[in-house]
C-alpha cells in the first residue's frame, strides 16, 4: 500500500483505495522515481457522490503524448475494474517545478492541500 493516512482513508472507499494502490504500483514499476499527490475534494474531505479522484502524477522524464496516452489507458482500465473515477494530471517533475506551471493557482492548491502518496 503506497500510503497510510487516516485522514485520507476516511474519505476514500475501499474500492477507491484499491484503485489508487493499483495505479501507484503499476506506475512505480515503470517509473520508480514517479511521485503522486492526491488533491481536490477527496484530499480535503469536501466531496460529494459525484466527485472524482484527482491525482497528480509527476514523472522523472519528459511526458510525451505516447506516455500520457499509456497512462490514460491504464487509468481507464483501473476505473472500469474498480468502478472508480480517477482523474490524473500527468506532468514531468521538471514541468511542475519550472516554467509557467508553478505560477498557476492549481499548483498552489495542490502544494497546499495535496496529500503525497
Amino acid at each position: 500500500m503506497p500510503f497510510r493516512s487516516k485522514k485520507i482513508e476516511k474519505y476514500l472507499t475501499k474500492s477507491e483505495l484499491d484503485s489508487i494502490n493499483k495505479l501507484y504500483d503499476h506506475l512505480k514499476n515503470a517509473w520508480p522515481e514517479a511521485k503522486f499527490k492526491l488533491f481536490g475534494s477527496k484530499a480535503t474531505g469536501k466531496f460529494d457522490k459525484e466527485s472524482d479522484i484527482d491525482i497528480l502524477i509527476l514523472l522523472p522524464c519528459n511526458v510525451s503524448e505516447k506516455i500520457r496516452g499509456q497512462i490514460i489507458d491504464i487509468v481507464f482500465d483501473i476505473n472500469l475494474e474498480f468502478d472508480t473515477n480517477i482523474s490524473p494530471l500527468i506532468l514531468s517533475k521538471s514541468e511542475w517545478e519550472t516554467g509557467f506551471i508553478p505560477l498557476l493557482p492549481i499548483h498552489y492548491y495542490i502544494e497546499k492541500e495535496g496529500v503525497t502518496l
